[in-house]
């Protein structure tokens, strides 16, 4: 039997030998979406990787490995126009992949700046942030391009969870205008977060992001429309989703554990899922579940922070042996996808509590 943390660290060594000589470490393709991407996601990944085995070994090689990858985000590489930073090279869509992309390299350089206590990584990570413009009507902040300039609205909702998340990491840090942001989306998840009637985050709920009551009705009208099997293609990529977004509001649950949507009917109702059989089922069938995302560390974690613990083996057992090669010792080398993605995805150990499974 393994642990949680064992896992990790075996990961991590494994990858001390990937490490491109920028200090960047190899890019994947965003699994099932296959956006070619820069060294930026997945060296943020390995950074918290990297810093977390050092704080569990002491061994240098990784402190040093985490210096190098920290250099790499910090550079004109990773940030070439001193704006948000360069995710991904897809022409036809934003180079900063949204939200979601800025979000993963925050919570990074966040976990290095308690580390290193470096004023210019916190600076950095407060930057990026708050040049991303909040409409407190829409409970939302728009994507900012590479170059500065905005975009619209990100519309998918994990994305704006996880940009809230990384905020919430940073207002720990005496930041009163990305504070004020972070709990005005956070107050009014109860209405914007919406889920299937058995507790499943919808991963582009109805009406999301429209002001106008006569563009809500239409929206919920053609989703009403869509042919069965869309709709359920929809339905299981927000199963594979579901345990992402938990792992966000458990981010957010440890900075704010009295936050009232934590003590709602909808809350519980995402909680209860989880150990349904029916889900266990579907989320084996989402393509965007043990194929992408890691489920087994996302509800391990979500069932850390929010419930009883019964169903976390499950998740976990199913992940490794879909992930973990005892050969190489390494988390996501098995992935079918994108296995340097997959690979470094092992970081979202670092929250957990370690477990024996």
């Amino acid at each position: 039997m393994l642990n949680t943390n064992e896992v990790l660290v075996r990961s991590t060594e494994s990858a001390l030998d990937l490490q491109l000589s920028n200090g960047g470490m190899p890019p994947g393709h965003n699994g099932p979406y296959n956006d070619e991407e820069t060294p930026v996601r997945n060296t943020s990944h390995w950074l918290i990787s990297f810093l977390r085995t050092y704080e569990l070994t002491g061994e240098k090689k990784f402190k040093e490995a985490a210096e190098k990858s920290l250099a790499y985000l910090l550079s004109e590489d990773a940030r070439p126009m001193n704006a948000t930073f360069w995710h991904r090279k897809n022409p036809k869509k934003d180079f900063s992949n949204g939200l979601m992309g800025q979000a993963w390299t925050i919570e990074a350089l966040e976990y290095a700046y308690q580390f290193f206590q470096e004023e210019k990584i916190l600076n950095v990570a407060k930057s990026v942030f708050q040049i991303h413009p909040y409409d407190s009507g829409l409970k939302a902040w728009k994507t900012v391009n590479v170059d500065g300039s905005i975009r619209g609205f990100d519309p998918t909702f994990n994305h704006q969870l996880w940009f809230a998340a990384s905020g919430c990491l940073l207002s720990r840090h005496g930041d009163e205008s990305i504070k004020n942001s972070v709990d005005d989306f956070l107050s009014a998840l109860p209405v914007t977060m919406k889920t299937y009637s058995n507790g499943v985050i919808m991963h582009h709920p109805t009406g999301y992001l429209l002001k106008n009551k006569k563009e809500r009705i239409i929206s919920a009208y053609k989703f009403l429309r869509l042919p069965k099997k869309q709709k359920k293609y929809t339905y299981l990529k927000s199963v594979g989703y579901h345990g992402f977004n938990l792992y966000a509001l458990g981010i957010i649950h440890k900075i704010i554990p009295n936050l009232p949507i934590f003590n709602t009917k909808l809350f519980k109702s995402t909680i209860d899922i989880i150990n349904s059989d029916g889900f266990k089922k579907e989320i084996q069938e989402s393509p965007y579940s043990f194929n992408y995302n890691p489920p087994g560390f996302e509800l391990a974690f979500a069932l850390q922070q929010f419930g009883e613990e019964s169903s976390v083996n499950f998740f976990l057992k199913e992940d490794f042996k879909r992930s973990y090669s005892e050969k190489k010792q390494q988390w996501g080398i098995k992935n079918p996808i994108d296995i340097q993605t997959a690979s470094a995805r092992v970081y979202e150990i670092y929250q957990l509590e370690n477990i024996q499974f």
